[in-house]
């Protein structure tokens, strides 16, 4: 399960508002990165889209946290990630997310237009179908509409997808 991830755009609160669309989620600030947006869902399911300006980057900690200072004491926290407005905000990312929503997939098509970004109805292998929002046009997410979620959770589970990349078990 997806508690949250976070995403970088050029337009935070908009992004932020657009998926909080997509997941029934309030939108709000999101104090913890500057300039930043968050939608969390109502559901009570704790997934949450944070959306970050658009080249905020995460760094590599360094070192490890003193174990004789207490947990939520002053000191700086060197030992997580380092949150810096100093990546690429036009490279290409392998990393995308999958989320599910109660929209159809032409609701999903209409925002992601209405962004300026490119939204494509697609069919994966006819396994199952989903929309691919381009965050900017630049960061993919997959949306899956109802119909596409209970396509997918048929095949993407183990003995599924299994039998569909490896082959059917072999016969005693």
């Amino acid at each position: 399960m997806i508690a949250h991830f976070s995403i970088p755009a050029r337009d935070t609160r908009a992004t932020a508002e657009l998926f909080g669309k997509i997941i029934d989620g309030e939108v709000m600030p999101f104090p913890v990165v500057p300039g930043s947006w968050v939608a969390i869902a109502r559901d009570g399911s704790g997934v949450g889209v944070e959306v970050v300006p658009a080249a905020t980057a995460h760094h590599l900690g360094d070192g490890d946290r003193d174990p004789s200072r207490p947990p939520n004491g002053p000191e700086p926290m060197p030992w997580e990630t380092q949150i810096r407005q100093d990546g690429d905000d036009h490279a290409a990312s392998g990393l995308h997310v999958a989320l599910t929503t109660a929209l159809s997939a032409d609701e999903v098509l209409a925002l992601g237009r209405a962004a300026g970004w490119r939204a494509v109805h697609c069919d994966r292998g006819g396994v199952f179908d989903l929309v691919e929002l381009w965050v900017d046009n630049r960061v993919l997410v997959e949306v899956l509409p109802p119909e596409g979620t209970a396509r997918y959770l048929a095949f993407y589970n183990p003995k599924a997808a299994s039998e569909m990349f490896l082959g059917p078990p072999p016969s005693h």
